[in-house]
Parts: structure tokens; C-alpha cells; sequence
């Protein structure tokens, strides 16, 4: 996925900041696949359009997304609800996305 790409998804975005608080806390740049996993379902999409969104989000498959990793997830998840299709061409849309919803609170 293009660098040029991601200060479009991430930069600016106070509501994509306050979901990666929630879920890494302490700022150490890493959220673990469980963590990414139980906040993620909370989105109410498919374990299958999850999974597509996680393959995407963590491309080198090192088990746990960094900060641009989680924001491409928000970013997936957001367009999967906007009814559009999870891919790589999603990411590159400039077509403005409602942010992501998630059904409860999240606490972790």
C-alpha cells in the first residue's frame, strides 16, 4: 500500500485517533491481533469481510497492526459500511467516507 496513501487516511482525522487510543492505550505502536480483533467486531460487518480487512491492514503478516495498520482497518471497515467493496482500490478512492461505527462502547 502506497506511503503517499496513508497521511490521506490518518493525518488530521481526530476521530480515527480517538478509536487508536482506545485500543492502544499506553501509545507503544502496536495493537495485537486480539485486541485489533475484539474492537474490529464490534463494527458488526462479517468474520469474512473482517478477515479480508485484517489481510489488508497487516500485509507482512507480523500478527499485530501499527498505528497506519489500524487506521487502514478504520478506513476498510468505514467503506465495507458505506456498502463499498474492501480492497486495495477502496483505499485509493478520495471519495469521502462517514468514519467507521461500532456498536457499543468499546472497552477493552
Amino acid at each position: 500500500i502506497s506511503a503517499t496513501l496513508i497521511p490521506r487516511i490518518s493525518s488530521g482525522n481526530p476521530v480515527y485517533e480517538s478509536f487508536y487510543r482506545q485500543v492502544d492505550p499506553a501509545n507503544t505502536g502496536r495493537v495485537g491481533a486480539a485486541e485489533a480483533a475484539q474492537f474490529l467486531k464490534k463494527s458488526g460487518l462479517s468474520d469474512s469481510t473482517l478477515g479480508k480487512i485484517w489481510d489488508l491492514s497487516d500485509p507482512e503478516r507480523k500478527g499485530f497492526l501499527d498505528k497506519r495498520g489500524f487506521f487502514i482497518a478504520l478506513r476498510l471497515v468505514a467503506s465495507a459500511q458505506s456498502g463499498n467493496d474492501v480492497s486495495q482500490h477502496s483505499l485509493s478512492q478520495t471519495v469521502s467516507i462517514p468514519a467507521p461505527k461500532f456498536t457499543h462502547p468499546v472497552h477493552l
